[in-house]
C-alpha cells in the first residue's frame, strides 16, 4: 500500500509520459540525475512538501495542499538559444496540467504555486543543457486522519 501523495505523483508522471504533445526521453519520479549524455529531454516529477487542514467534525476528510516540483530538462542544439528545448517541454507540461483535477485520487485542483512558480538553471559544464523547475500545488483530500483516499 502507498500513500495518496505518492500515488498522485506517480499518476502525474504517467499522465505526462503518455501525452503525445510532450516528447521526452523519460519522465522520472523523485530522481536526482535525470539527463544522461545520451538523452535530450526529460521530466522529473518530485514531491516537495504537504500542508494538511483537518476538518472539525469527527470522521471528516483531511484536505491537503501538496507541493510538486516538475523539472523540465532539455539539451539544445548548437544553433539554439540556451534553454529553448527546456522551455518547449515546460510549455507542454503546463498545457497538460491545465484542468488536472480529472486525475482522480481525491485531487480537486492543480495550480501553479503563487509567488515562486518558475526557476531556470543552466548547466555550467555542458552549456547546451538547461532545466526549468515549475512548482504546482495539488489540492486533494484523504479519509479522516489518514494518508489514504
Amino acid at each position: 500500500m502507498t500513500t495518496q501523495h505518492m500515488a498522485i505523483v506517480q499518476a502525474i508522471a504517467q499522465r505526462l509520459q503518455e501525452d503525445p504533445a510532450i516528447v521526452v526521453d523519460r519522465v522520472y519520479v523523485n530522481r536526482r540525475r535525470p539527463l544522461g549524455n545520451d538523452k535530450n529531454r526529460a521530466i522529473v516529477v518530485r514531491l516537495g512538501r504537504s500542508l494538511s487542514q483537518e476538518v472539525k467534525q469527527l470522521g471528516g476528510r483531511t484536505t491537503w495542499d501538496t507541493l510538486l516540483e516538475i523539472e523540465c530538462y532539455g539539451r539544445d542544439g548548437a544553433e539554439d538559444v540556451p534553454g529553448t528545448v527546456a522551455d518547449q517541454v515546460l510549455d507542454a507540461v503546463f498545457d497538460n496540467l491545465d484542468g488536472g483535477s480529472c486525475l482522480g485520487y481525491g485531487v480537486m485542483d492543480i495550480a501553479p504555486l503563487a509567488g515562486d512558480t518558475l526557476a531556470w538553471d543552466f548547466e555550467e559544464l555542458d552549456n547546451s543543457v538547461a532545466c526549468v523547475s515549475a512548482r504546482f500545488v495539488v489540492k486533494h483530500q484523504t479519509n479522516g486522519r489518514t494518508l489514504k483516499l
